[in-house]
């Protein structure tokens, strides 16, 4: 039930940070569609919303990766100190 519990929350979660995340994106743009058509657009403002709308697809590749790691494998070699075969391992993440 837990299990059941953890999966939904994880879900519920990853759907409102999409929601808010397309909403500030959506309203990045809207602010400097409207303060460009005013004629009024400070060079503070414009860097600042030209930074926030060209760094959107890099806060969304971390939040993803952050939400859904991908699962690493390890290998690993090594000679027996005794017999000097080799010995070879191959992990994964759980």
């Amino acid at each position: 039930m837990w299990q059941t519990l953890k999966k939904f929350y994880n879900r519920l979660s990853l759907i409102v940070l999409a929601i808010v995340l397309i909403f500030f994106f959506f309203f990045a743009i809207f602010t400097f569609i409207i303060e460009g058509s005013k004629g009024s657009l400070d060079p503070i403002t414009f860097v600042s919303l030209a930074a926030v709308i060209l760094s959107f697809p890099g806060i969304v590749n971390t939040i993803t990766d952050e939400y859904i790691p991908k699962k690493k494998t390890y290998k690993l070699s090594s000679n027996c100190p005794k017999c000097k075969h080799l010995i070879r391992m191959d992990m994964r993440e759980e």
